[in-house]
């Protein structure tokens, strides 16, 4: 009777180790140190961003160069990115309307002011420069006030007073520009004196876009010497919330420079652009 005792005790002990073996096999051991991903708000495990290496920005249909920013896996934004961002604009309206909602932007991402935009450009006439600039402290308010008392979201402007109020004395400032009393910059390549903002702002890269030739989006500064030579010059002509980190944004936005990595569609259909302008240039 013992030889079956034995063997029945062998089958038992051989199947208890491989379920243990099965176990460990399954449940892979955490490294020490290790954490978990923590979920981001929405339940999704936030994305880890991994830095380009030069010669590495080139971008793929399903996750573009500019995937870094916050809010780049929204459409909208793609588009904006692709389509409007580094392109050149011209005309005192498109580039005040940039002007001002590059400033609403301080401190937050622009993401959240594109999502608005559509509600600014209600409540500040288009960006029509002297209705803004006829819009009085009670107008402003009145803005604010529909803005908490509205649906909120992307129906309201961003409930920032002097943010708001930057945006009607910053068309002031625009409009003084053609005042003989004023004294502003003069243009390095013309020798005329800026007289509307168009000339001014485009007067800091010589009047044509700057192809930069950045090798991933790591390497993209968040301001420039010249950038901050516009704040100090727009400072000085009363307008506000124009930081040197703000100029720099409002001259990528409007083509002044053009700042996508070189590699990427955008960098490409930028140069192809450029080389049928005349006077373009690129670093």
């Amino acid at each position: 009777m013992l030889m079956p005792i034995v063997l029945i005790g062998l089958v038992f002990l051989f199947v208890v180790g491989d379920m243990a073996n099965s176990g460990r096999a399954a449940v892979a051991p955490m490294k020490a140190g290790r954490k978990p991903a923590a979920p981001t708000p929405n339940g999704s495990v936030k994305k880890k961003i991994v830095k380009q290496s030069a010669g590495n920005s080139s971008a793929t249909a399903s996750q573009p160069w500019f995937s870094v920013f916050a809010g780049a896996n929204n459409q909208e934004y793609q588009a904006y990115m692709r389509d409007e961002w580094g392109h050149e604009k011209r005309g005192d309206v498109p580039l005040f309307e940039k002007l001002c909602l590059e400033g609403q932007q301080a401190g937050l991402s622009w993401a959240t002011v594109l999502a608005k935009r559509a509600a600014y450009r209600k409540a500040f006439h288009n960006f029509n420069i002297k209705k803004c600039a006829a819009m009085a402290e009670k107008d402003i308010d009145a803005v604010l006030v529909a803005a908490k008392e509205g649906p909120g979201g992307r129906d309201a402007v961003i409930c920032h007073r002097g943010k708001l109020l930057s945006i009607a004395s910053n068309a002031r400032c625009v409009l003084n520009l053609k005042s003989p009393n004023v004294v502003v910059p003069v243009d390095p390549v013309t020798g005329s004196p800026c007289r509307t903002l168009d000339a001014l702002l485009w007067s800091f890269v010589g009047g044509s876009p700057v192809l930069n030739s950045w090798q991933n989006p790591t390497a993209i500064p968040p301001m420039s010497p010249t950038a901050d030579a516009m704040a100090k010059a727009l400072k000085k002509l009363g307008f506000s919330f124009v930081g040197p980190t703000i100029c720099y944004s409002l001259m990528q936005s409007c083509g002044l420079i053009i700042d996508h990595p070189v590699g990427t569609p955008e960098h490409t259909a930028a140069a192809a652009r450029l080389a049928k302008r005349k006077g373009a240039r690129g670093r």
